[in-house]
């Protein structure tokens, strides 16, 4: 049978649960130091870098969907976590999965560049989202058309670029870990 239809085994599972895990501390502790100073890049680069590791670990298609739903519907449930942020999470995973399996291609298959591609269509659909969110919501309600903008200026240009940047790193961790993981890019 080929490894791309096999079911997430538990060892897959619990790598789900501690990269939620991580996630969701290091975004508490990021919203208690930096509040929305640094406009949530941090989160940006960190999930790509997740989506990146999980995909390279487990070698299963739909591994970074199921790990942006994960986190998206656990910070539904958080009453300070942004919404557009957390509902936007579901179309990154989904959307980075996409765009590293196309018809010819396969867990093996799968190079640094693909994965740097995937972060940044990713993070792109995760900051296009975001911003049909906050106009559902009504955040731009009342704001100049110069804020609603630069705001989308800033979303659709920095966040691909920074999903990109952690897809990066998320290969460069994977590399480091070497053998003792079963990925494409450590061979």
């Amino acid at each position: 049978m080929d490894s791309k239809y096999r079911s997430f085994t538990s060892r897959d599972l619990a790598l789900v649960a501690g990269l939620t895990g991580l996630y969701l501390v290091y975004g508490y502790a990021s919203g208690v130091t930096f509040g929305h100073t640094i406009l949530e890049l941090d989160l940006f680069f960190l999930i790509s870098a997740l989506f990146t590791i999980l995909v390279s670990m487990t070698g299963k298609r739909w591994s970074a969907t199921l790990l942006g739903t994960v986190n998206g519907l656990i910070l539904l449930g958080e009453p300070n976590a942004p919404v557009a942020i957390t509902l936007s999470l579901i179309p990154n995973g989904l959307v980075f999965d996409l765009a590293l399996y196309t018809r010819d291609h396969g867990i093996d298959g799968l190079s640094r560049k693909r994965f740097v591609v995937a972060g940044a269509l990713g993070n792109l659909a995760m900051a296009i989202s975001g911003l049909v969110i906050l106009q559902g919501i009504g955040f731009f309600q009342g704001k100049g058309l110069d804020f609603i903008l630069a705001t989308s200026v800033i979303a659709l240009v920095t966040n691909p670029l920074i999903g990109a940047i952690g897809a990066l790193f998320g290969t460069v961790v994977v590399k480091r870990v070497g053998e003792r993981v079963r990925s494409p890019l450590a061979r």
